[in-house]
């Protein structure tokens, strides 16, 4: 089932067409504030939600943080006119699934939908082209693949090689490969480099964590 939230009728309207384009079966529900599409979600088998940031008094955000604060098993696009680096990196460490601007081509929301349908994160080019918002730190962990993620904060809790082997079920030569790709993505040299550089970004390494597509879990 998927929620549409915009405050626009009309904008509702054209996107759930969109949607029934890719998914002709699927159940579309329509909200026009962050309420509605609280009591939608609460109430209803709701698995995907397209967002608009700007509603009329409110944001999108507020619907987004309600979904990750209550661990919502919701795909979330976001699809908005605004192409503002912050708005981009505040929805992409809310776990989004998707960010799509508004005066995108029919074919790129569509492709959006098959790309997060495969279990993939789908940003606008024309947004991420103009971006050179990433801090460099925020490069090197977009660089690491879940498992490495994964490997990063056992590290930080103090685990030996040994513990995060037997914890992750995989031998001791593979975590040692794993620490070793986790050094050279951050370009560290040390596991007392790479503890003080979690610990400094370890929001950005949860939220990285628990959003990584599973296909890079490898």
């Amino acid at each position: 089932m998927v929620l549409v939230l915009d405050d626009h009728p009309i904008a509702r309207q054209g996107l759930e067409s969109i949607i029934k384009l890719h998914k002709p079966e699927e159940e579309t529900l329509q909200a026009g504030t962050v309420g509605e599409a609280i009591d939608l979600v609460e109430n209803k088998p709701v698995d995907m939600a397209f967002v608009d940031l700007n509603l009329h008094n409110e944001s999108g955000f507020e619907f987004l943080e309600w979904v990750q604060r209550h661990d919502k098993a919701i795909k979330t696009f976001v699809i908005t006119s605004s192409s503002s680096e912050s708005d981009f990196v505040k929805a992409k460490n809310l776990g989004i699934d998707a960010y799509v601007l508004k005066d995108a081509f029919i074919d790129d929301i569509m492709y959006s939908l098959k790309v997060v349908d495969r279990g993939g994160k789908f940003y606008s080019s024309d947004l991420v082209d103009n971006m050179g918002s990433f801090t460099e730190e925020e490069k090197k962990i977009e660089a690491l693949t879940k498992r490495e993620l994964e490997v990063a904060l056992l590290l930080r809790e103090g685990y030996t090689n040994a513990k995060i082997a037997e914890d992750l079920f995989v031998s001791e030569g593979t975590i040692k490969k794993h620490i070793s790709n986790i050094f050279g993505k951050l370009d560290m040299y040390s596991r007392t480099e790479v503890l003080v550089f979690v610990e400094r970004n370890i929001e950005k390494f949860e939220l990285a964590f628990n959003s990584a597509d599973t296909s890079r879990n490898l």
